[in-house]
């Protein structure tokens, strides 16, 4: 569990603020998802009441006012929230007022965002400071004397030491960070607290250098006015690297002592991140082995929707995400696009199984409904993962379906998705195996011309399909057409039929199957697959005269 007081504390005083007046050792325990602002005739018994309870609202939008005020706290108090989060918004403040008054009366604690804030950004953060205050094992500072966390440890360290203090872990993230009144700090501190991870300066690259061949506490001289002296020493468990302290020198004063007690915090710092990594892992490789299931087809249906908290009812849909092509792809990559494509998922309260499997970064979503909305956000996802990973991220989406025994197709059909988006940019960034089939046939064709032909894109499998349970000859008109050409005669000689049956019926062909013959690509794949289909013209269909 973590406390209000230690939630505040996490995100930092200049990020959020309490609104309500709330006893900060209140509990709160996530989950952090965005809250759906009440409809018309919206009661109080759906599907989501009750079921974050403890957890952390966001409010993006506008501060609700008016009568618009007690339905919103009326939802909160029904969904379980703990705390609810707004924009800080001077043009808003009776609004806010308002909405206060009625989240304390409802026991729900009311917090105020600072402005320039993205909101995932602070959705990150207060993951973090979630998992990291509920993971890790609290250890006493003393005999007995009380407990302690990242943050409380950075406070503890702060003191000791006599400087402004920062956690970072091995990839330069910030962990956590001292809160003490009247410790000088820098610009690049607070940039680094702002963004979570140390800012990307020129000078790095030699700064790491030095603290990670050094075994022993390192001084760093400031570069004014943006950057103070430092103290830095790595923290490491059994020689492997964990991370980092870091200690501002503002006044150049500290010495041996200081040195020394920052060299004891990093042992202590080492167990700390020791046992969170642990937890963590344990974790992802929990969720690792339940998508490998899944996707390898091993795993029985109601387990699949039991996994994603839904029933088998529901529809299944698969996504592949990988960078660019071209770019650089270090293996640390897609774990850290699995993470944040599961973290965005999570604050959008969207069913999701996410990780990594064959170097490949997937998800796995369920929808009771079709109702289009999960692309819009899997568009939305790929983009804010670009942003936080600082490289275009692609997706590719399988065909959705309701038989949850065949994921293992749907994965296919996401990776040949992914892979016509990242053959052809224009295509992307995310596209489902529907909207590039054409693309991924070609592709493909170019490789393994068997497989690539041998299933059908959908427009021709929906032709088909058509043909065979009523006697038509779509396939047959279509494929002649392209074949011969529908000028001068030929195709509807072949076919015994009239020209002014022949437009009907592919015009008919078009509307009824989604097929787009004014695109060169589509005419291609579409011939191609008749063809090696046999649907010769060298047997023309008995003609109709009644239209298709």
């Amino acid at each position: 569990m973590t406390t209000l007081h230690e939630l505040l504390r996490g995100v930092g005083a200049r990020r959020l603020r309490l609104r309500t007046a709330e006893d900060d050792e209140r509990s709160i325990s996530g989950p952090v998802f965005v809250h759906e602002r009440p409809s018309a005739g919206w009661d109080d018994h759906g599907p989501l009441a009750g079921g974050c309870h403890g957890g952390v609202a966001l409010l993006i939008g506008a501060v609700p006012q008016g009568s618009a005020v007690q339905e919103t706290v009326r939802s909160l108090t029904a969904s379980g929230a703990g705390a609810a989060v707004i924009r800080a918004s001077p043009d808003a403040e009776p609004a806010s007022a308002e909405l206060a008054r009625g989240c304390a009366e409802a026991g729900i604690a009311l917090l105020e965002l600072a402005d320039e804030v993205p909101w995932l950004d602070l959705a990150g953060q207060l993951r973090d400071v979630l998992t990291i205050t509920a993971s890790v094992p609290q250890l006493g500072t003393g005999a007995g004397e009380g407990v302690a966390d990242l943050f409380a440890l950075a406070d503890m360290i702060a003191a000791t030491v006599g400087g402004a203090v920062a956690i970072e872990d091995q990839h330069e993230r910030v962990l956590a960070y001292s809160s003490l009144a009247d410790q000088p700090t820098d610009e690049v501190r607070r940039s680094s607290i702002l963004g979570r991870q140390v800012p990307d300066l020129p000078y790095n690259p030699n700064t790491y250098e030095r603290l990670l061949k050094s075994v022993s506490v390192v001084r760093f001289a400031g570069v004014a006015p943006t950057l103070l002296p430092r103290l830095a020493v790595a923290v490491r468990a059994e020689g492997e690297l964990l991370g980092a302290l870091w200690a501002i020198d503002a006044g150049g004063d500290l010495g041996a002592a200081a040195e020394d007690a920052l060299q004891r915090a990093a042992n202590l710092t080492a167990v700390h991140l020791v046992r969170a990594r642990q937890a963590r892992d344990a974790e992802q490789l929990q969720r690792t082995r339940a998508l490998e299931a899944m996707l390898g087809g091993t795993m029985a249906p109601n387990s699949c929707a039991a996994q994603l908290g839904t029933d088998v009812s529901a529809t299944a849909l698969v996504v592949s995400f990988g960078v660019t092509a071209g770019e650089r792809s270090p293996r640390s990559v897609p774990a850290r696009l699995a993470q944040v494509v599961h973290s965005h998922f999570e604050v959008y309260r969207r069913p999701a199984l996410c990780g990594v499997v064959d170097d490949r970064a997937y998800a796995v979503l369920a929808e009771p409904q079709r109702t289009g909305e999960l692309l819009g956000l899997i568009r939305w996802t790929a983009a804010n993962a670009s942003v936080a990973l600082g490289t275009a991220v692609q997706a590719g989406v399988g065909h959705d379906t309701a038989n949850w025994t065949a994921l293992p197709r749907a994965r296919r059909d996401a990776d040949r998705a992914l892979r016509a988006v990242s053959a052809d940019p224009s295509s992307g960034p995310v596209a489902t195996c529907a909207d590039v089939a054409c693309l991924v046939v070609l592709e493909e064709l170019a490789s393994d011309p068997n497989e690539a032909l041998a299933d059908p894109v959908p427009a021709v499998r929906a032709m088909l399909d058509h043909d065979r349970r009523f006697g038509t000859h779509y396939a047959r008109t279509v494929h002649t057409v392209l074949a011969h050409g529908p000028r001068g005669g030929d195709a509807a000689t072949l076919l015994k039929v009239h020209p002014t049956t022949l437009r009907y019926r592919m015009r008919r062909a078009e509307e009824l199957f989604g097929l787009h013959l004014d695109d060169p690509d589509a005419r291609l794949v579409t011939w191609l697959q008749l063809r090696l289909r046999g649907t010769a013209d060298s047997a023309p269909a008995p003609a109709r005269t009644d239209g298709p």
